[in-house]
Protein backbone atom coordinates (compact mmCIF):
# COMPACT_ATOMS: atom_id res chain seq x y z
CA UNK A 1 0.00 0.00 0.00
CA UNK A 2 2.64 2.53 1.23
CA UNK A 3 4.04 1.96 -2.65
CA UNK A 4 1.23 2.96 -4.18
CA UNK A 5 0.94 5.61 -2.14
CA UNK A 6 4.20 6.57 -3.07
CA UNK A 7 3.76 6.50 -6.88
CA UNK A 8 0.40 8.35 -6.63
CA UNK A 9 2.12 12.02 -6.78
CA UNK A 10 4.50 10.60 -9.63
CA UNK A 11 0.86 9.24 -11.60
CA UNK A 12 -0.83 12.57 -10.89
CA UNK A 13 2.13 14.69 -12.16
CA UNK A 14 2.50 12.59 -15.75
CA UNK A 15 -1.76 13.57 -16.29
CA UNK A 16 -1.25 17.00 -15.23
CA UNK A 17 1.46 17.89 -17.45
CA UNK A 18 -0.12 15.64 -20.09
CA UNK A 19 -3.05 18.09 -20.23
CA UNK A 20 -0.60 20.64 -20.84
CA UNK A 21 0.39 19.87 -23.65
CA UNK A 22 -0.01 22.67 -26.27
CA UNK A 23 -2.80 22.28 -29.02
CA UNK A 24 -1.62 21.09 -32.44
CA UNK A 25 -3.49 23.43 -35.06
CA UNK A 26 -6.52 21.61 -36.39
CA UNK A 27 -5.83 20.81 -40.02
CA UNK A 28 -7.43 22.74 -42.87
CA UNK A 29 -8.84 22.18 -46.61
CA UNK A 30 -8.72 24.41 -49.48
CA UNK A 31 -9.94 24.46 -53.18
CA UNK A 32 -8.82 27.01 -56.24
CA UNK A 33 -12.22 28.14 -57.49
CA UNK A 34 -12.94 30.79 -60.13
CA UNK A 35 -16.31 31.77 -61.16
CA UNK A 36 -17.63 31.01 -64.42
CA UNK A 37 -17.11 33.50 -67.39
CA UNK A 38 -19.95 36.21 -67.71
CA UNK A 39 -19.54 36.47 -71.67
CA UNK A 40 -19.00 34.29 -74.21
CA UNK A 41 -16.38 34.12 -76.63
CA UNK A 42 -16.95 35.62 -80.34
CA UNK A 43 -14.29 33.32 -81.78
CA UNK A 44 -14.85 29.41 -80.04
CA UNK A 45 -12.82 26.63 -80.96
CA UNK A 46 -14.72 24.40 -83.53
CA UNK A 47 -15.31 21.00 -82.39
CA UNK A 48 -13.72 19.81 -79.01
CA UNK A 49 -11.03 20.93 -77.02
CA UNK A 50 -9.50 18.37 -74.14
CA UNK A 51 -7.57 19.74 -71.11
CA UNK A 52 -4.53 17.68 -69.46
CA UNK A 53 -3.61 17.88 -65.87
CA UNK A 54 -0.98 20.39 -65.62
CA UNK A 55 2.91 19.38 -64.75
CA UNK A 56 4.19 21.26 -62.00
CA UNK A 57 7.93 20.88 -60.32
CA UNK A 58 8.29 19.47 -57.07
CA UNK A 59 6.56 20.84 -54.24
CA UNK A 60 4.49 22.94 -56.69
CA UNK A 61 2.38 20.21 -57.81
CA UNK A 62 2.06 18.76 -54.03
CA UNK A 63 -1.16 19.32 -51.66
CA UNK A 64 0.42 21.58 -48.65
CA UNK A 65 0.08 25.35 -49.53
CA UNK A 66 3.37 27.02 -50.42
CA UNK A 67 4.89 30.48 -48.67
CA UNK A 68 7.41 32.42 -49.65
CA UNK A 69 9.85 35.41 -47.78
CA UNK A 70 12.25 36.42 -50.49
CA UNK A 71 10.27 36.46 -53.57
CA UNK A 72 10.05 32.55 -54.39
CA UNK A 73 13.59 31.95 -54.06
CA UNK A 74 13.28 29.78 -51.00
CA UNK A 75 9.90 27.83 -50.28
CA UNK A 76 8.34 26.22 -47.67
CA UNK A 77 5.38 23.86 -47.37
CA UNK A 78 2.41 25.71 -44.86
CA UNK A 79 1.88 22.77 -41.61
CA UNK A 80 -1.42 21.88 -41.43
CA UNK A 81 -3.03 23.71 -44.69
CA UNK A 82 -3.56 21.85 -47.49
CA UNK A 83 -5.26 22.15 -51.12
CA UNK A 84 -8.03 19.35 -51.33
CA UNK A 85 -6.29 17.54 -54.54
CA UNK A 86 -3.19 17.83 -55.35
CA UNK A 87 -3.12 21.59 -57.75
CA UNK A 88 -2.01 20.35 -61.29
CA UNK A 89 -5.82 18.56 -61.18
CA UNK A 90 -7.13 21.80 -59.43
CA UNK A 91 -6.21 24.16 -61.99
CA UNK A 92 -7.07 21.63 -64.60
CA UNK A 93 -10.49 21.31 -63.52
CA UNK A 94 -11.39 24.95 -62.96
CA UNK A 95 -9.64 25.51 -66.22
CA UNK A 96 -12.13 23.03 -67.93
CA UNK A 97 -15.37 24.80 -65.86
CA UNK A 98 -14.43 28.48 -66.72
CA UNK A 99 -13.38 27.31 -70.99
CA UNK A 100 -17.17 25.41 -71.08
CA UNK A 101 -19.04 28.38 -69.27
CA UNK A 102 -17.17 30.83 -72.18
CA UNK A 103 -17.75 29.04 -74.72
CA UNK A 104 -14.60 28.23 -76.03
CA UNK A 105 -15.22 25.39 -78.16
CA UNK A 106 -18.78 23.10 -78.68
CA UNK A 107 -17.48 20.79 -76.02
CA UNK A 108 -14.54 21.51 -73.18
CA UNK A 109 -13.81 17.88 -71.61
CA UNK A 110 -10.96 16.23 -69.21
CA UNK A 111 -8.40 14.46 -71.11
CA UNK A 112 -9.45 11.37 -69.20
CA UNK A 113 -12.46 11.04 -71.29
CA UNK A 114 -9.95 10.12 -74.37
CA UNK A 115 -12.48 11.30 -77.03
CA UNK A 116 -11.08 12.42 -80.37
CA UNK A 117 -10.89 16.35 -79.64
CA UNK A 118 -9.45 18.29 -82.32
CA UNK A 119 -7.64 20.58 -79.84
CA UNK A 120 -5.49 19.94 -76.36
CA UNK A 121 -4.30 22.67 -73.69
CA UNK A 122 -1.43 21.64 -72.32
CA UNK A 123 0.06 23.74 -69.20
CA UNK A 124 2.24 23.89 -66.01
CA UNK A 125 1.90 25.24 -62.97
CA UNK A 126 5.08 27.46 -62.47
CA UNK A 127 3.85 29.05 -59.65
CA UNK A 128 0.99 28.57 -56.67
CA UNK A 129 1.95 30.49 -53.39
CA UNK A 130 1.84 32.84 -51.05
CA UNK A 131 4.49 35.40 -50.64
CA UNK A 132 5.42 37.81 -47.59
CA UNK A 133 4.63 41.48 -48.31
CA UNK A 134 5.13 44.68 -46.37
CA UNK A 135 1.78 45.35 -45.20
CA UNK A 136 -0.04 42.55 -46.60
CA UNK A 137 1.00 39.15 -48.32
CA UNK A 138 0.45 38.37 -52.16
CA UNK A 139 -0.91 35.58 -53.74
CA UNK A 140 1.17 34.30 -56.57
CA UNK A 141 0.27 32.37 -60.01
CA UNK A 142 2.07 31.55 -62.83
CA UNK A 143 0.72 29.20 -65.83
CA UNK A 144 2.11 28.29 -68.49
CA UNK A 145 -0.91 27.64 -71.13
CA UNK A 146 -1.10 26.27 -74.58
CA UNK A 147 -2.97 25.20 -76.88
CA UNK A 148 -2.29 22.10 -79.85
CA UNK A 149 -3.92 20.94 -83.22
CA UNK A 150 -4.38 17.89 -82.76
CA UNK A 151 -4.64 16.74 -86.07
CA UNK A 152 -1.44 18.72 -87.37
CA UNK A 153 0.39 18.80 -83.75
CA UNK A 154 0.67 22.45 -84.24
CA UNK A 155 1.01 24.56 -81.77
CA UNK A 156 -1.48 27.31 -81.66
CA UNK A 157 -0.56 29.46 -79.02
CA UNK A 158 1.41 29.38 -75.98
CA UNK A 159 1.70 31.77 -73.09
CA UNK A 160 3.16 32.02 -69.39
CA UNK A 161 0.56 34.06 -67.42
CA UNK A 162 1.10 35.73 -64.10
CA UNK A 163 -0.80 37.20 -61.26
CA UNK A 164 0.33 38.97 -58.50
CA UNK A 165 -3.14 39.65 -56.13
CA UNK A 166 -2.98 41.64 -53.05
CA UNK A 167 -4.09 38.94 -49.89
CA UNK A 168 -6.41 41.26 -47.15
CA UNK A 169 -3.94 40.15 -44.57
CA UNK A 170 -1.17 38.12 -43.63
CA UNK A 171 -4.13 34.73 -43.22
CA UNK A 172 -3.49 31.48 -44.99
CA UNK A 173 -7.23 32.47 -45.79
CA UNK A 174 -6.66 35.52 -47.13
CA UNK A 175 -3.46 33.98 -49.30
CA UNK A 176 -5.93 31.17 -50.89
CA UNK A 177 -8.72 34.32 -51.74
CA UNK A 178 -6.15 36.40 -53.47
CA UNK A 179 -4.68 32.88 -55.26
CA UNK A 180 -8.31 32.82 -56.52
CA UNK A 181 -8.61 36.00 -57.77
CA UNK A 182 -5.23 35.58 -59.18
CA UNK A 183 -6.71 32.09 -60.94
CA UNK A 184 -10.02 34.28 -62.33
CA UNK A 185 -7.45 36.47 -63.79
CA UNK A 186 -5.21 33.98 -65.58
CA UNK A 187 -8.46 32.22 -66.99
CA UNK A 188 -10.38 35.44 -67.96
CA UNK A 189 -7.12 36.65 -70.13
CA UNK A 190 -6.45 32.65 -71.42
CA UNK A 191 -9.66 32.72 -72.94
CA UNK A 192 -9.57 36.60 -74.02
CA UNK A 193 -6.15 35.34 -75.95
CA UNK A 194 -8.44 31.81 -77.46
CA UNK A 195 -11.18 34.79 -78.82
CA UNK A 196 -8.43 36.76 -80.26
CA UNK A 197 -6.39 33.82 -82.25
Amino acid sequence: MDRVLKLLPLVGFVLVAACMAPNVPKEQYFRLVAVPATEKLAHPFPGIIEAAPLSADGVTGERPLLYTANGGVKLEQRNYAYWTELPTAMVRDQLVAYLRSAGAADQVVPSELRIGAGYRIQGEIKRLEQSAGDKNDIGVLELELSVIDESTDQLLMSKVYHAETPAADHSIDGAVAALNAGLQDVLKRFAADIDAR
